[in-house]
């Protein structure tokens, strides 16, 4: 049995990604049209595999999926988990062929500006931009705490973080980037994938 692609996606935002103006703010109710960067959590496995593509969400924008490989350039890798999704960076599995599929867990965020306003451009570059029904979205309420990490780049260096273990959400009406967490945001946008064909241009985009 071939698995119904999903419907409904949480896609992350980050309250940097409006300010800089890329995006106005969103708001729920709002159809809104971005492409999807995926980010694979440091650690993270993977196993190649030969099942259907699929995405199942393991967190508010972490998703396990089976993911095949569609383009891999000098400037981008593009992935199928039942939406197209990019990354702008070559060879972030090199050891799965173009065309091949492979198990692991991806977090999804909205498209900063790296798509929209440049990878778009480039012949032979699919459309990724889809049309979203933005149905509620939420925000981040953990304080940011300072730490001190013992190892990694940024080893010894005093930096904010959030206290993992005041992990939480609440549901808003609206982002407000410059006001919300003093500018810190960050917000999940709970989406319905409309019935459009993905473009290469963004009427949400500014």
């Amino acid at each position: 049995m071939v698995a119904s692609p999903r419907s409904s996606w949480n896609i992350g935002l980050s309250a940097w990604i409006i300010q800089d103006g890329n995006y106005p703010d969103f708001t729920v109710g709002q159809t809104a049209e971005f492409a999807v960067e995926y980010y694979r959590p440091p650690g993270t496995g993977l196993v190649l595999a030969e099942s259907a593509v699929s995405a199942q969400q393991v967190s508010q924008t972490v998703y396990e999926v089976v993911a095949e490989k569609v383009l891999e350039t000098d400037e981008v890798t593009v992935l199928d988990i039942g939406i197209l999704t990019y990354r702008e960076e070559a060879l972030q599995f090199p050891e799965v062929a173009t065309g091949n599929r492979f198990s692991t867990q991806l977090e999804l965020e909205v498209d900063p500006y790296f798509y929209f306003e440049r990878i778009s451009k480039n012949q032979g570059i699919p459309p990724l931009i889809y049309s979203w029904r933005i149905d509620s979205i939420l925000r981040q309420t953990a304080p940011f705490i300072d730490v001190i990490p013992d190892s990694g780049p940024w080893a010894g260096q005093k930096m904010m973080i959030r206290d993992a273990s005041k992990l939480g959400y609440e549901e808003i009406s609206k982002t407000d980037a410059w006001q919300d967490d003093n500018g810190t945001a960050e917000y999940v946008l709970c989406c319905d994938l409309l019935p459009v064909p993905a473009k290469h241009l963004s009427a949400t985009a500014t």
